[in-house]
């Protein structure tokens, strides 16, 4: 593990105790094994459904799980297909959703929440958000690899007051990076740049920080590049993944969108219970990374110091509850403020509540409640691409 990357005891003991007590409290207690023994596939036509599984980003794991482990099949109608599409940004997801050669779809908070409001094109729904974080997933501050040692999150920000700062445009990053700066009182130079540009400039010094998302976050780290600085956690914030469905397809397979969301379900708790296995899955697609950082990138703490104090570093969200329907809202008001939009608020009907709520119910969970809360901290079982633990 790289230098610097631990809770301390004390710290991470009363970060865990406090995590599972809220965890108790506010998420379903659901093992995985209970989630696969109720598997069983939904009444219908079959039905064909080409979607994407996200590699570039942890919010969206559960689609790389779901395809590998092919545990789609056990919950579709008989004689589904899937059309899986690779890919590493969200932009094209969203133009493949409204020109009908996509009918579900895996993106970031940011894109997925535009992407209800086309409505002029196409309708989509935003039918569930399936993971969040307290911005353990994205908008962390990276500053470049010969920046000075800081005693903390202050000591960065002011640091980087007048520096470059580059974010990937549209993301995630880029509104959680613009709530650190105005929240800090600083002024930056601001660029915006694709993920591996973002990170090859910081590289070659061309910039000072990156805001980015994970697992090309952690990457940079691994790789020398660059060291966490700065999370927007300490303001409060949470970034999230959505699962957008094109209306027209919910309308006419219903039940087969429901057997989806459980079919989700049960990968992210597989994802959550199963790290070496899940890690392995993920090495196969991403194999420029070692399994040690792919392990770091969704499973491990970040630094106090950097304003992440959360112990949570995953929660299997899905159901709508209030802090993700506020999440919601305050990307809506982003993305009007930034004049992606002509309306803060999202088009009638364009959050879909219902379907979740069947599934979770069809489930006998609770469908006020988040699915789970995974608590970081623990060691990395991997060194480079050894299992060592």
């Amino acid at each position: 593990m790289p230098e610097g990357i631990s809770l301390g005891p004390l710290v991470l003991g009363i970060a865990l105790s406090l995590s599972m007590q809220t965890a108790s409290a506010q998420t379903n207690a659901v093992r995985y094994d209970e989630i696969a023994g109720k598997a069983k596939q939904a009444p219908g036509p079959a039905v064909a459904i080409s979607t994407n599984y996200f590699l570039a980003w942890t919010g969206a794991w559960d689609s790389v799980i779901l395809r590998e482990r092919e545990i789609w099949k056990k919950w579709l109608p008989a004689g589904s297909s899937i059309e899986w599409k690779r890919n590493l940004i969200g932009p094209p997801v969203i133009s493949e959703l409204l020109a009908g050669k996509q009918q579900i779809g895996y993106i970031g908070d940011n894109p997925s929440i535009l992407a209800v409001t086309k409505r002029d094109i196409a309708e989509l729904d935003l039918v569930a958000i399936n993971a969040t974080s307290p911005t353990r997933m994205c908008g962390n501050i990276i500053v470049r690899k010969d920046a000075p040692t800081f005693a903390g999150y202050k000591d960065a920000l002011q640091w980087l007051a007048g520096k470059t700062l580059a974010a990937p445009k549209g993301s995630c990053a880029d509104r959680l990076g613009q709530i650190v700066v105005k929240q800090a009182g600083i002024t930056v130079n601001w660029q915006q740049l694709p993920p591996e540009v973002t990170i090859t400039s910081l590289e070659a010094r061309k910039i000072d920080a990156a805001v980015m998302f994970e697992p090309y976050a952690s990457k940079a780290l691994f790789d020398g590049v660059g060291r966490f600085a700065v999370s927007p956690a300490i303001y409060g914030e949470t970034d999230a993944n959505g699962i957008v469905v094109r209306r027209d397809f919910i309308e006419k397979n219903r039940a087969a969108v429901v057997a989806w969301l459980k079919a989700d379900i049960e990968a992210l708790v597989f994802l959550r219970d199963n790290p070496v296995e899940s890690v392995n899955i993920l090495k196969k697609q991403l194999p420029e990374y070692t399994r040690e950082n792919l392990w770091f990138a969704v499973y491990a703490s970040l630094p106090p110091e950097t304003g992440a104090l959360s112990a949570t570093v995953l929660e299997g969200a899905f159901a709508y509850t209030p802090a993700v329907k506020g999440l919601i809202e305050r990307v809506g008001t982003f993305l009007f403020d930034s004049k992606l939009t002509q309306s803060a608020a999202l088009p009638p009907g364009s959050v879909r509540e219902d379907l979740v709520t069947q599934a979770f119910q069809e489930l006998n969970l609770d469908p006020t409640k988040s699915l789970f809360a995974l608590p970081g901290g623990s060691q990395n079982p991997f060194k480079g691409n050894d299992l060592v633990k």
